[in-house]
């Protein structure tokens, strides 16, 4: 069984952890060190350090970058159940929480399409009709007009 642990909201192995660690700062600090011995043998030594502490920097990259490749994370996939409300009775819901709607016709075309590739619109439709014919004065509200 792999010993698994959350890292950053990601599952891992830790021995996969541990390795990826490894090669890392392995190739991380022998770049770094080869490079202070190359530039501190041509010459100036601050300018050197400088450039090797860089080629340090791109040896952790090159290090992550492998790690990568060769440990993949182990996701663990949840899903919940989905909501198994009638479509009518949560848009009754969001109207009587924030007001009406109003006429999904009267959206610019763009929104338009949106909410029919949502599968939606028809259903804005029917609650806006029936919301209109529910009124005992058979008018639109001030926020309809």
């Amino acid at each position: 069984m792999p010993h698994l642990i959350e890292v950053w909201n990601d599952t891992v192995d830790s021995r996969h952890l541990t390795g990826g660690i490894a090669i890392s700062v392995g190739i991380a600090v022998s770049s770094y060190l080869i490079a202070d011995h190359l530039f501190a043998a041509v010459g100036n030594t601050e300018l050197g350090h400088s450039y090797a502490l860089l080629i340090g920097i791109l040896g952790c990259i090159l290090g992550a970058v492998i790690t990568g490749f060769l440990f993949k994370p182990k996701r663990v996939i949840t899903t919940s159940t989905a909501d198994t409300r009638d479509r009518q009775e949560i848009i009754d819901e969001v109207v009587e929480e924030y007001g009406e709607l109003g006429d999904p016709r009267e959206l610019p075309e763009a929104v338009q399409e949106e909410v029919r590739a949502l599968g939606l619109f028809e259903a804005l439709v029917d609650n806006h009709e029936s919301r209109r014919t529910d009124r005992p004065d058979g008018h639109e509200s001030d926020r309809e007009k």
